[in-house]
């Protein structure tokens, strides 16, 4: 039996169910946001792991053979407002929903991808460039700071260019509206009060001019690249995320150092699946970040890479061996 750990909305695990279909594995969708409408039984010290899948419930234990956790959404969200409990029911039963989901992990002889606790763990871009320049990667030259004085040092020894992006979650939500916040290139902080730099560390980064974006897509041992072009012919935004109607993914092959880096970065941070970031300046590559729960089902949709045939090959292998 396969558990996908997802929410509604997530396209990338609909390109798995899809698969698993089609290859007619006996799997599981848990969108998280359903948790408080689903069962679950966990009996010790005889230990059981019962969860319902709305007509039956089934037994996990002995029977799960690997689990997908991709972005798990939050109990109660995307429900009418005339059937929401009150703000500390809902918080209760998120904390404790986020308990039987760590409690799965218990299970023995199954397969994360990923397991939450390194997805956490490599979810901070501080530990993420650390265990980068170990691997061999080039990083960018970086400053991450709430002090507004050492950042403009830091800008001043970049000559004057410099991108900046969030540390953590570069997502801010608002009871109606979310923001995302994109890398931006600035060329000074004089018009920034200090207060609003010393609120939370932020990241500065030397600015890579003349670079070549792309996106590696680790699986394992599998490695799927794009490097991304303008359809225009236009200079790529320093966030191609800001951009990407304008873009072209095309795939190629690495380096087979830069390959292999990949590979063994990945397997450094616990992790089976990641998204990396690259860009390459001439005959020079710089790792700029990794997403653990990276998006790829519009990779897929634009280029036919098979993303989701090798992380379906993954889940029905489970811990049996290598793919």
């Amino acid at each position: 039996m396969i558990l996908i750990i997802s929410n509604k909305w997530d396209i990338s695990v609909d390109f798995i169910v899809r698969e698993l279909s089609k290859r007619k594995e006996k799997f599981i969708r848990l969108n998280t946001e359903d948790l408080p409408y689903s069962n679950c039984a966990i009996s010790l010290p005889d230990f059981s792991f019962l969860l319902s899948n709305k007509k039956e419930f089934l037994e996990l234990v002995g029977n799960l053979r690997s689990v997908l956790f991709r972005r798990p959404g939050k109990p109660f969200e995307e429900v009418k407002l005339t059937h929401i409990p009150t703000k500390p029911s809902i918080l209760y039963s998120r904390e404790q929903w986020h308990s039987f989901i760590e409690g799965l992990l218990s299970i023995s002889n199954v397969l994360w991808i990923n397991d939450p606790r390194f997805n956490d763990y490599m979810e901070c871009k501080i530990i993420q460039l650390r265990k980068a320049i170990e691997i061999g990667f080039n990083v960018p030259k970086t400053c991450i700071t709430s002090s507004k004085k050492i950042a403009e040092k830091f800008i001043k020894n970049c000559n004057g260019f410099i991108v900046i992006k969030s540390l953590y979650s570069s997502l801010i939500e608002y009871p109606d509206k979310d923001f995302f916040i994109f890398t931006n290139i600035i060329e000074s902080l004089k018009d920034v009060p200090e207060m609003e730099i010393g609120i939370a560390p932020i990241i500065f980064q030397e600015y890579i001019k003349g670079k070549i974006d792309y996106r590696v897509t680790v699986i394992g041992k599998k490695v799927y690249t794009v490097r991304i072009e303008s359809t225009k012919g236009n200079t790529i935004p320093v966030d191609w995320r800001t951009q990407k109607n304008g873009l072209k993914f095309i795939p190629c092959e690495l380096p087979d150092d830069i390959y292999k880096k990949c590979i063994n970065f990945v397997a450094n941070c616990g992790l089976i699946f990641g998204a990396i970031d690259l860009i390459r300046t001439k005959d020079k590559f710089y790792f700029l970040e990794v997403n653990p729960n990276g998006e790829w089902g519009w990779l897929q949709e634009s280029t036919d890479l098979p993303i989701a045939e090798t992380i379906t090959d993954y889940l029905v292998a489970g811990n049996k061996g290598e793919i």
